[in-house]
């Protein structure tokens, strides 16, 4: 019996974000998007289990990922990560429906436990 891999989308407009992230959940199935725009297209292609996703990028923001993720499949888990973590952005992006939220820079120790924890909620595996 093969064992299906967890999908994950990963957002991000840094390319060296995107390599470090796939490169440390190398054990899911790793999707990338440059912004809010490709990842939202992708979303529509695919349901994700997780979605893990800057919030401030170009054209299209993380928070738009995070409410597109939730109207869209509302049992995909969002994780968000960013540089600018005040208290209003971390409590609007959970009012958003984010699951997680990561200060840049995390620990790779940070970063797996939150997909850890998000998977499992998620009923999966």
């Amino acid at each position: 019996m093969t064992e299906t891999k967890r999908t994950i989308l990963v957002v991000d407009d840094e390319e060296i974000i995107r390599d470090f992230l796939s490169e440390v959940l190398e054990d899911y199935a790793i999707s990338l998007a440059t912004d809010g725009d490709e990842a939202i297209e992708k979303i529509k292609a695919q349901n994700f289990d997780l979605v893990i996703t800057d919030l401030r990028m170009p054209r299209v923001s993380g928070e738009e990922v995070v409410r597109f993720t939730r109207d869209t499949y509302p049992g995909s888990k969002v994780i968000v990560i960013s540089g600018y973590s005040s208290l209003a952005t971390v409590s609007q992006t959970v009012q958003n429906g984010a699951c997680a939220f990561l200060a840049k820079p995390f620990s790779i120790k940070e970063l797996l436990q939150s997909v850890e924890q998000a998977l499992q909620s998620s009923g999966g595996n």
